[in-house]
């Protein structure tokens, strides 16, 4: 049974999609790792499942700061039983809240609507992809005589233009998701400068353990070693990693290749390869829909958490879509 939400009365709730989400999203499963973060203080002032529901709101409408979100909820009132709220919380709320819930609360957050995505897509988790982007970090690295306000940030270089690359500080999330329905399935968040190498197994092994059956792994030229690939092939999944040249004396091969099981620059391998493009996109609705980039925090755990509510508002789009008929914003 999903939990009880008001319908909205007034006009100035636009967004009927948004109403629907808030009524099909059942947080009960999720409503115990909440209450964790308060079981030994006093009774929180607003209950745990309306602070997340107003985040997931704030990401959806883009809303800048939990400053604008507060004086939102205060001034449009309608929204309020919408997202189970009594009152309107105060814009100090959802600081507390964050910091007492945390990363790592969130992240099972995740986990658990992720699981519930595995029942209404058979097969989401088989053949994904992995890819990072850099979020440019709420600090300005060049600030004279003062010491830098983010010392967890660091350097990173993307590449938005061939041959360009661009010095980013900040921080950098790494994601795996499923190429056939475009859904984040874990994440990893770290500082800019960390290695895409680096992080392929820890989110390959931390994909499996939250219950994927993984079978082809994809990935860019970044990720192309041959100790990645061999612990793909461990784990008993296809690995399809483009070659990177300066890495390799052979331009098209290396002499590990014949333990592939699909012969690179075959037809199959590049009708796996082309299935990549599926985590641009979803690091694209991150960025233009949801506010990756609209990063207003400092430090890496308080950046895990900006991080984990817009995959957690994706993931929860996507658990109630074909629920509540809106099947087109999974």
């Amino acid at each position: 049974m999903h939990e009880k939400l008001a319908l909205p009365t007034s006009q100035c709730l636009s967004e009927p999609s948004i109403v629907a989400l808030f009524q099909g999203l059942d947080l009960k499963s999720v409503n115990p790792v909440l209450w964790e973060a308060y079981r030994q203080q006093r009774r929180p002032p607003h209950p745990p499942a309306a602070m997340l529901r107003a985040l997931i709101f704030q990401k959806i409408r883009q809303i800048p700061s939990w400053r604008k979100l507060a004086s939102i909820l205060k001034h449009e009132t309608d929204w309020l039983p919408v997202l189970g709220f009594d009152r309107a919380p105060h814009h100090d709320c959802f600081s507390e809240f964050t910091k007492r819930v945390g990363p790592e609360r969130l992240r099972r957050v995740f986990l658990i609507l992720q699981s519930q995505l595995r029942l209404n897509y058979p097969g989401l988790g088989q053949r994904i992809a992995m890819d990072s982007t850099i979020v440019k970090g709420y600090s300005n690295p060049r600030r004279q005589k003062r010491t830098v306000s983010d010392p967890d940030a660091a350097w990173g270089v993307t590449v938005q233009k061939p041959s360009k690359p661009t010095y980013v500080f900040g921080y950098k999330l790494h994601i795996s998701c499923d190429v056939d329905f475009g859904l984040p399935l874990d994440y990893l968040a770290a500082p800019a400068n960390r290695s895409d190498s680096r992080l392929y197994y820890p989110t390959l092994l931390s994909t499996k353990a939250a219950g994927n059956r993984v079978e082809v792994v994809i990935a860019d030229a970044g990720y192309d070693s041959k100790r990645n690939i061999l612990l793909t092939l461990k784990h008993h999944a296809i690995p399809i990693i483009r070659l990177n040249p300066r890495r390799s004396k052979e331009k098209r091969k290396r002499r590990a290749d014949y333990l592939l099981p699909v012969r690179r620059e075959s037809e199959e391998w590049n009708r796996y390869y082309n299935m990549r493009t599926s985590v641009e996109r979803v690091f694209s609705r991150l960025k233009e829909e949801l506010g990756l980039e609209h990063l207003k925090l400092r430090r890496l755990q308080r950046v895990e958490v900006h991080f984990a509510l817009c995959l957690i508002t994706m993931a929860a789009i996507a658990s109630t879509a074909t629920i509540t008929g809106f099947s087109h914003l999974a």
